[in-house]
């Protein structure tokens, strides 16, 4: 295999784990996020911090469809959703992010590391910035400050 096809090869499928990614922050802004569920692969891995109601480890794509993506609406506003970046690497790609803290003017900044294989999403390991605003949306007791 040719260096070039090996970049081209390279190139494209950042271009598709980067458009799997993408289809779930666009189903969240377009307010049908439960429409991202094809592109989970059925061994899908959720790792998010244990102090949410979705943290944890949780194998299966049934639990990111059933448990996650109906509700999250619920605390993070999509409409106020932006990129800080997007990057990919192979099947790698880092998403950090901004949403809104639905019902207040709050915001909060996500690292969300996706990996995706043959254009279905395998994971989401997840890390929050100053999550003091979801977790008052929660109704989670916290000592840190705002």
């Amino acid at each position: 295999m040719s260096r070039n096809t090996v970049e081209e090869d390279d190139q494209s499928k950042r271009a598709q784990s980067k458009a799997v990614v993408d289809a779930y922050y666009q189903a969240g802004v377009q307010r049908r996020l439960t429409s991202f569920a094809p592109y989970l692969h059925s061994d899908f891995t959720t790792t998010a911090p244990n102090y949410l109601p979705w943290g944890g480890v949780h194998v299966g794509a049934g639990f990111f469809r059933d448990q996650v993506l109906p509700d999250l609406p619920d605390v993070l506003d999509f409409g106020r959703f932006s990129y800080d970046s997007l990057l990919a690497e192979s099947d790698r790609v880092v998403a950090l992010v901004n949403f809104g803290v639905t019902g207040s003017d709050a915001m909060i900044k996500i690292s969300e590391h996706w990996t995706v294989k043959d254009g279905k999403a395998t994971s989401i390991w997840v890390a929050y910035f100053e999550p003091q605003a979801l977790l008052e949306k929660l109704g989670i007791a916290h000592g840190l400050s705002r």
